[in-house]
């Protein structure tokens, strides 16, 4: 029976450390539970999770993670100081330990826990520090924190479904276009060589796929080189962000693709509205902010002059109907957040009902790029074909 590790809180704010032995990790939780203990850590005696374990920077799951055990730790009641002197001896030997230090040091010197937070030169986004701000004003910094860690977790989530739906297309495209190079590179050429000379009295299908062939046989080493410049070069390109969000904003352009594209800028701002509003932050700073979540600019220029309209009096419903934001069922919604004063949670709900129409319209790209990809390497695959078979007739023509 392996022995599990924990930390955790009592009923009366106090942290609690030990050991007990147990079957599984649920069992040590349900055993802990059982004596009204509130765990924010339990691992296996002897080992450390993979977050733990890592020395590099620190990620974003990691930032998570700290916020999310902030807001566990405040939620028990337990003081900041030594809430993070718990969080900083749990972190030993892992990159947050040094911001964890700056904060501790920050908190004994008096400041609050918003300025604690932003001397941590963690890079967190803006609306956390918001969040932590209103929370501070609002005496319910536990109830802040746990909603700036739901929005980091959304945002993760909206990321990592785009890059899943889009390895497989990339994987058969990648896959596709070696093929068809070793075709002309090596395949092609063994049938030049037994026309050289007559390649011009060839059908115009069969000397286009033929000299082709011939070019990338001669300059096959140069031809890697400039496929492996250009994967480079792609890869450096993605990791540019200005490089990155032209790419994104000309594809939010086109028919499909830019539908899938808005979609997730729209569930994107309104969760994050709809976090921000019931944290208590203000919603000129909350639309602000709002504004600076999204990609693309043209979404960000229109959250802008919502902000605009909505200072200058104008309801939020009708600023961004006048911007075209929301379609009519999300409008909807939105007026009755606002009649009935629970503007954030409905706002949370169009956040869902745009998150969920996001992933339908991912599914319905992924189905649409497969076949599109197969068809265009059939088409290349087939013209090589009738290439070839073109000039071997002509090769049993000359025989003859």
């Amino acid at each position: 029976m392996p022995d599990y590790s924990f930390r955790a809180a009592t009923a009366d704010g106090r942290v609690e450390t030990g050991q007990l032995s147990a079957d599984s990790t649920d069992e040590a939780m349900r055993l802990l539970e059982d004596r009204l203990l509130l765990v924010f850590e339990l691992k296996e005696s002897g080992t450390q999770t993979n977050s733990r374990r890592s020395r590099g920077k620190v990620g974003h799951a990691d930032l998570v993670m700290l916020i999310r055990e902030l807001a566990t730790l405040a939620n028990a009641g337990i003081s900041l100081a030594e809430a993070l002197e718990t969080l900083k001896d749990a972190s030993r030997d892992t990159p947050l330990s040094v911001p964890l230090g700056r904060m501790l040091t920050a908190i004994h010197a008096g400041e609050g826990f918003s300025a604690a937070l932003a001397k941590t030169e963690l890079k967190l986004p803006e609306y956390v520090f918001a969040m932590v701000r209103a929370g501070e004003a609002t005496s319910n910094l536990g109830l802040a924190l746990s909603r700036a860690a739901d929005q980091m977790e959304f945002d993760a989530k909206m990321r990592s479904q785009t890059r899943e739906a889009l390895v497989y297309p990339i994987i058969l495209i990648s896959t596709g276009s070696i093929a068809i190079l070793f075709i002309f590179s090596f395949v092609v050429p063994r049938f030049a060589g037994l026309l050289k000379g007559r390649i011009q009295n060839l059908p115009w299908i069969s000397e286009v796929v033929l000299r082709t062939g011939m070019f990338f046989n001669a300059h096959f080493v140069e031809t890697l080189v400039l496929l492996g410049a250009l994967v480079f070069g792609g890869i450096i390109a993605a990791r540019n962000p200005v490089l990155r969000i032209r790419v994104i904003e000309a594809a939010a352009r086109m028919p499909i693709l830019g539908e899938w594209i808005n979609s997730g800028e729209t569930a994107r701002w309104t969760n994050g509205l709809a976090m921000l509003l019931q944290s208590r932050v203000a919603i000129l700073g909350a639309l602000e902010l709002a504004a600076g979540s999204v990609r693309l600019r043209q979404t960000a220029a229109k959250l802008e002059d919502v902000r605009t309209q909505v200072n200058r009096g104008r309801k939020l419903s009708q600023a961004i109907e006048h911007q075209r934001l929301l379609e009519p069922t999300s409008l909807s919604m939105i007026r009755v957040g606002e009649q009935s004063g629970e503007l954030g949670p409905m706002l949370q709900h169009v956040a869902h009902y745009w998150s969920d129409k996001n992933q339908s319209l991912q599914r319905r790209v992924v189905s649409l790029i497969e076949p599109a990809s197969i068809l265009i390497l059939g088409i290349v695959i087939g013209f090589v074909m009738v290439g070839v078979v073109l000039a071997m007739t002509s090769l049993t023509e000359v025989k003859f």
